[in-house]
């Protein structure tokens, strides 16, 4: 008798963890993966200059900007705590070369049809993520990226983004 309530506590726990999961925000979508993986390397490069609590805090609010482009998905006090280090961390993102410029371009168009982005959010979101020197946009934009379903619109915007010469070789010239 006892063991059947044992089991029982544990089918019914079980079953609220795996509601829990389908509707965090943290669970809910497929390119989620991506997020997850750029934080864990960020977490990686910001231990060394922050202590281990910190740099996950960090690096997690830092993932959320650039994957949920600007916005907040879910409520977590920790993150919003360490919001304010995003202006001062994300001009470092190009010199730790975590994902290369077409692989997160990539990800961030997949990601951005998943969640549905408003597109004038998308466009100043990935503007600003060139001016960062993380992505390319422009004649730069990567074919692959014209592969993704239900992302013209998106593509369009990156293409459309005017470069000078002198932006293109300053690209070219820090991600080779």
């Amino acid at each position: 008798m006892g063991e059947g309530i044992v089991i029982g506590a544990i089918v019914i726990i079980g079953g609220l963890v795996a509601r829990y999961m389908k509707t965090h925000p943290f669970y809910q979508f497929k390119t989620q993966k991506f997020k997850e993986q750029y934080q864990s390397k960020l977490h990686d490069v910001l231990e060394q200059k922050l202590d281990g609590n910190k740099a996950y805090w960090v690096s997690r609010a830092l993932a959320d900007h650039l994957f949920d482009f600007g916005r907040r998905l879910y409520a977590d006090h920790h993150v919003e705590q360490h919001q304010k280090f995003i202006p001062s961390e994300k001009i470092h993102l190009q010199d730790y070369r975590l994902e290369t410029p077409e692989n997160l371009c990539e990800q961030l168009v997949l990601r951005a049809v998943e969640l549905q982005i408003p597109i004038l959010r998308f466009q100043n979101h990935m503007k600003e993520l060139w001016d960062l020197q993380l992505i390319p946009v422009g004649q730069l934009t990567p074919a692959s990226v014209k592969r993704i379903a239900g992302a013209q619109t998106y593509i369009s915007e990156l293409e459309q983004m005017r470069l000078t010469q002198v932006q293109i070789q300053y690209f070219m010239d820090k991600n080779s």
